[in-house]
């Protein structure tokens, strides 16, 4: 399931990845010809969006939320309907995106090819370096790779 970046502006989007990508609110508030202080302020609303817009998937869904990281665009939750650990992910291209992490059959599923287009596309978004080898895997098992470095806060 996917949801629209909608919760925040375009010029909110672009500061949000500008943070995730490691920018200080100083030099932030540089690029964009604002104070640290305002960088600041519109992060806190940023922040604030994020964590709403993930809470809203996560009643949508019946999720228990375990973690959000607003900073990395990550939700970690668990499903209890389905009795699987679920990831929601957050990001410029893909917007909000729910992922249960489930044993699938990628093989035989219509919707691999766009699994592992998303994936890819975080992947290269985020700066994941990921092997060869791990990029071959079914969606169902690079979702885990992808992911495995926001898991249990690490």
């Amino acid at each position: 399931m996917t949801f629209s970046t909608s919760y925040l502006t375009a010029r909110e989007t672009d500061i949000w990845d500008l943070r995730r990508k490691g920018h200080s609110q100083s030099e932030i508030g540089r690029i964009l010809k604002i104070t640290r202080q305002a960088a600041y302020r519109i992060l806190g609303i940023i922040d604030d969006k994020v964590e709403l817009a993930f809470t809203e998937v996560a009643k949508t869904n019946n999720l228990e939320v375990k973690r959000i990281n607003v900073v990395d665009g990550i939700m970690e939750a668990y499903s209890p309907a389905y009795n699987l650990p679920v990831f929601v992910s957050f990001s410029k291209i893909n917007g909000l995106r729910v992922w249960y992490l489930h044993e699938g059959n990628c093989g035989e599923c219509v919707q691999e090819m766009n699994c592992r287009d998303f994936l890819e596309s975080e992947v290269k978004e985020r700066g994941i370096e990921l092997s060869e080898e791990d990029l071959m895997l079914p969606p169902t098992r690079l979702v885990l790779k992808v992911f495995e470095r926001y898991m249990g806060g690490n």
